[in-house]
């Protein structure tokens, strides 16, 4: 990752069927604590019209050290812990950058 760049986080998980509700009123509160972060641009929790267990968190933070800021949060850790328990698949994290845009 280039310093000075912003850090882009795609990532989605499928949640257990009996979680699904619950699972988005606590990540609700995660977007709702992480958009009140200094170096955050960007934090979207999605859900899948066809398939509604799964869940995506689209980020942007405004540098390499805002988004360790954010991992390192207490309410991240609290998620962590939380989410461990629900998750059936987790689909994986993407790290992008933006493709000739600054």
């Amino acid at each position: 990752m280039q310093k000075g760049k912003s850090v882009v986080v795609f990532a989605g998980l499928r949640i257990k069927d009996e979680f699904c509700q619950e699972f988005a009123q606590r990540a609700k509160s995660v977007v709702d604590n992480t958009r009140k972060e200094q170096g955050c641009i960007k934090y979207d929790l999605l859900r899948d019209v066809y398939s509604p267990d799964t869940f995506f968190f689209f980020e942007e933070y405004k540098d390499e050290a805002a988004f360790a800021a954010h991992r390192s949060m207490p309410y991240m850790d609290e998620f962590r812990k939380y989410r461990a328990g629900v998750v059936a698949e987790y689909l994986g994290v993407a790290t992008l950058d933006r493709v000739g845009m600054r």
